[in-house]
């Protein structure tokens, strides 16, 4: 097991603590600066006005990240003065040099534009007039003092303008990982609805099935046995199918449900199994498939999926809610959209509470409100109405898809 070595923690606060108060380390070089210029001063010959000239250059480094633009002020306002007053900077050695250039490069780099060109027009004219008030200025003074000015400041402009594209790239980069989040959230949220309407359609239509035809079973039990354990057995590969299917949603055991690996996924080319299901049930179904050659392999799988369940959640309703009616199923081409019809023809009258919680109340996945839903998920529309006339009721589903011959 590793063991940290305790100077390595030791440097690592120390690091921490500077970096939260980087004032500390400008106080520090600030205080070096000073003590290389009175070094420098001592050498050279020490003058009151070096003394204070020097000191106003270097200590302005103390506080160049907390008030830069007064910290240019105050430094190279000092170096004007002090060629004023007859002083020589030169005499102070690098030391107050190296401060004035430390604290406009720190201007640059912390400051906005107009507070940076600010603090380059103090420094420039504060410049131009100690070179004026040396003795014999040249223009090769001013163009080299100049360069001094300018170069530490273009540099700081550099950094500030990297550093503003790097965070700048961070918030970027920030907002793009919150919209991934967001999307996966959204993804989600969809899956479950997705679920949840899968969920629903077959244990619905399963257990309609299965009740409708248990109901029957208790009615001919005992004067048609044979027929009975017919019955029984559909409701029981009626419930086989169901978990199944159940297990193929939800990705679980889909092996164990069929050994040869293949679950059959729900769709079109189903739709005869489906069919023949309800007239187990006793709704006779007339099924018209009207596609071109090869139409139910060509059409994309969510309009597939989706044409399945609209017919499936249909004649479930009708099984339901219209005992002793039957059914017409056609499926055909509109243009390039998919034309699902189902009508059934009304059968006995539909209970009005069971009509109207179909129509109305139920949401989320359920019932007329639920293939509306998957008809408009997949760019298209449903139609459900009753016919006054006969007294059935007709869906349509209209689904885009462009199926070629």
């Amino acid at each position: 097991m590793l063991r940290r070595r305790p100077g390595s923690t030791t440097l690592r606060r120390a690091r921490s603590t500077l970096r939260a108060r980087p004032w500390i380390v400008d106080t520090a070089l600030a205080g070096v600066l000073v003590i290389a210029g009175l070094v420098q001063l001592t050498v050279d010959g020490m003058t009151l006005i070096g003394v204070l000239g020097m000191l106003a250059m270097t200590t302005p480094v103390a506080w160049r990240r907390v008030a830069p633009l007064i910290a240019v002020t105050v430094g190279w306002a000092a170096l004007f003065l002090e060629q004023g007053f007859g002083g020589d900077v030169t005499s102070q050695g690098y030391g107050a040099v190296i401060a004035l250039i430390l604290t406009l490069y720190t201007a640059a780099t912390r400051l906005e534009r107009n507070r940076a060109y600010a603090a380059l027009a103090i420094s420039l004219v504060s410049d131009w007039l100690s070179v004026a008030l040396s003795a014999e200025p040249t223009v090769a003074d001013f163009a080299f003092t100049s360069l001094i000015v300018v170069a530490p400041w273009g540099a700081g402009r550099v950094i500030r303008d990297r550093h503003q594209r790097i965070d700048e790239l961070h918030a970027l980069s920030a907002a793009l990982e919150h919209e991934r989040e967001e999307r996966v959230r959204e993804a989600a949220i969809a899956e479950r609805e997705r679920m949840g309407r899968e969920m629903h359609d077959v244990l619905t239509h399963t257990v309609s099935v299965m009740v409708v035809q248990l109901g029957a079973v208790t009615r001919i039990l005992e004067r048609d046995p044979a027929t009975a354990r017919a019955t029984i057995e559909s409701v029981r590969n009626t419930g086989k199918e169901a978990l199944a299917e159940l297990r193929f949603l939800l990705g679980l055991g889909a092996r164990a449900a069929h050994p040869d690996g293949g679950v059959p996924n729900p769709g079109l080319a189903r739709i005869g199994e489906l069919a023949e299901a309800m007239r187990r049930s006793g709704l006779p179904v007339e099924l018209r498939l009207e596609l071109p050659d090869d139409g139910l392999e060509r059409l994309p799988q969510p309009i597939d999926l989706a044409a399945y369940r609209i017919v499936q959640e249909s004649l479930t309703n009708t099984l339901r809610h219209s005992p002793g009616a039957s059914a017409l199923v056609r499926i055909g081409m509109e243009g390039s959209r998919l034309d699902v019809l189902i009508a059934d023809s009304g059968g006995q009258p539909r209970r009005p509470l069971a009509l109207g919680r179909e129509l109305a109340t139920e949401v989320g996945g359920h019932g007329i409100t639920g293939m509306r839903e998957r008809a408009r998920l997949c760019g298209g529309e449903l139609t459900a109405a009753t016919d006054p006339a006969g007294g059935g009721f007709t869906v349509r589903a209209l689904l885009p898809v462009e199926v070629t011959t």
